[in-house]
């Protein structure tokens, strides 16, 4: 058994050899920590750094999306507005200018560039109050027709196409690029392509009187009138053979669409079958056989 002063003795003896021992260190203290934990202190931070930059890239890929978007958005995008038979519309365009709109007639144009460009295309027939300010242009399959403020009526179904000038000036081209400017009251058309003499009206509320309802036609084809009485109507009017003649007529749009198609009809010798509320047949009068 060890008593307690050998375990002092061994103690003594231990420090005074722990005392005289001499390390060697093979590294440097500037060394150690660059070999063990600069690496580890440093990897932290350069994750950082990247990860920060991407996301710096990330946000600006998403705003140049956006900006890009946007921009092909006002220059793509377009407003469509549609009539159908039957039916008389009023439009009302981003800068106030107003489109009165005839049955079966489509508008379209592009409303996040309109004050910049004007513009708008036309299928049926329309009567136009233009706000004054930049050049106002309505494009149509046959011409082309350019205001600065005015009001004008346009027509353009089918190979027909007609203006008519109410008040200020207006400018119609054709696809061929001839073009005239019409005053107050005058009227032009495009036929085959080429523009005609503008030809002044003493009544050209007549032209328009589809506004108020009414329809006058003056030595108008037989089947021209028949069209119109479908659009305004929203029927389906067929015959099993050809339609022929002129007729000169005027009417107001009633209820009572079977006293019209008796108007129409019956002066030139024709007549017609009920088929159900929507369709109509027309057929030769059994006097006239």
């Amino acid at each position: 058994m060890i008593d307690k002063n050998e375990i002092q003795e061994i103690d003594a003896e231990t420090i005074e050899l722990f005392a005289r021992a001499k390390i060697e260190w093979r590294q440097n203290k500037e060394s150690i920590f660059r070999d063990n934990f600069e690496g580890i202190m440093g990897q932290p931070q350069a994750k950082v750094v990247s990860f920060s930059r991407t996301i710096i890239r990330l946000v600006i890929a998403a705003s140049l999306l956006i900006v890009v978007s946007l921009t092909l958005a006002s220059v793509f995008y377009t407003k469509t507005i549609y009539c159908p038979a039957g039916r008389h519309l009023t439009a009302q365009l981003p800068d106030g200018s107003r489109v009165e709109m005839n049955a079966e007639t489509r508008l379209k144009y592009y409303p996040w560039r309109w004050y910049f460009q004007r513009k708008l295309e036309l299928d049926g027939e329309a009567f136009f109050s233009v706000q004054k300010g930049e050049k106002f242009t309505v494009k149509s399959k046959l011409g082309e027709t350019s205001v600065l403020g005015t009001t004008f009526n346009i027509f353009s179904r089918d190979d027909s196409y007609h203006v008519l000038c109410l008040t200020g000036k207006v400018n119609v081209k054709s696809l061929t690029g001839e073009s005239v400017i019409l005053l107050p009251n005058q009227r032009v058309a495009i036929q085959a392509g080429k523009l005609t003499s503008p030809e002044t009206h003493s009544q050209p509320e007549n032209i328009i009187s589809w506004r108020e309802d009414r329809f006058l036609f003056s030595s108008a084809p037989f089947p021209e009138v028949i069209s119109e009485i479908e659009r305004q109507f929203g029927v389906n009017i067929t015959s099993d053979q050809r339609l022929t003649g002129v007729i000169s007529i005027s009417f107001r749009k009633e209820p009572d669409l079977d006293k019209i198609l008796t108007m129409v009809c019956k002066p030139l010798g024709y007549d017609f079958v009920k088929l159900s509320d929507k369709n109509y047949r027309i057929t030769k009068s059994n006097n006239n056989k």
